[in-house]
């Protein structure tokens, strides 16, 4: 069943838990992410086996010279910059055919320098919190995959810079870890969110 906005503000079957200016998002990530439920334990702790993982071929490559020093630093740089900048994109693409896949008819895409913030958004679709885990975790998957398969299949140089990638688009996926934190902290509920595009806001509602 597709809800509307409509229905959830006004049916009386769901009550309004929660109300999110998007120019509290930061904010909101940074409490989320001290809340210590699944998707923060899980975030925290795959990066930091990532992050251990680096150190490891670092250290390897100091005592048994795997690459030269100069392609340790040239893929270094190639990594951070295609985990950071040239992932970008993709990540808010794979969001938006998320949400398309979801039942979202219509999908945003925007930035807030302000905030640092880049995204994709479903203005004035209601999404169910499975639904929108399936928004969330898509990219974080999807990408990482790719990355990992330069990990497994690419050479000594290539491999240092898709585990330097995989580090910094899995840090960068903080915000959708943050918010399915936030659902993660109703369980057993279920739990419905749109963002209201003229408002600049986001609600989420729980079914009475």
């Amino acid at each position: 069943m597709t809800l509307t906005p409509e229905e959830v503000r006004n049916s009386g079957n769901y009550s309004l838990i929660k109300e999110l200016g998007h120019d509290q998002i930061v904010e909101f990530v940074m409490a989320q992410m001290k809340l210590l439920r699944w998707p923060v334990a899980f975030f925290y702790g795959f990066n930091i086996v990532l992050f251990a993982l680096i150190v490891l071929f670092t250290a390897g490559n100091i005592f048994h010279s795997w690459i030269s020093w100069g392609q340790y630093w040239m893929y270094l740089g190639i990594g951070i910059v295609a985990g950071m900048i040239v992932v970008i994109p993709f990540h808010e693409m794979v969001h938006g055919l998320a949400y398309k896949l979801t039942g979202a008819p219509r999908v945003k895409f925007g930035a807030d320098m302000r905030q640092m913030l880049f995204y994709a958004s479903a203005p004035g679709f209601v999404a169910g919190k499975y639904d929108f885990y399936v928004v969330a975790f898509s990219p974080f998957v999807l990408i990482n995959l790719l990355f990992l398969a330069g990990i497994v299949f690419g050479s000594t140089g290539v491999q240092w810079a898709a585990l330097v990638a995989i580090f910094m688009h899995s840090t960068m996926c903080i915000g959708d870890f943050a918010m399915v934190n936030y659902f993660a902290s109703l369980p057993g509920k279920e739990v419905y969110t749109y963002d209201d595009k003229t408002e600049k806001r986001s609600y989420f509602f729980v079914k009475s």
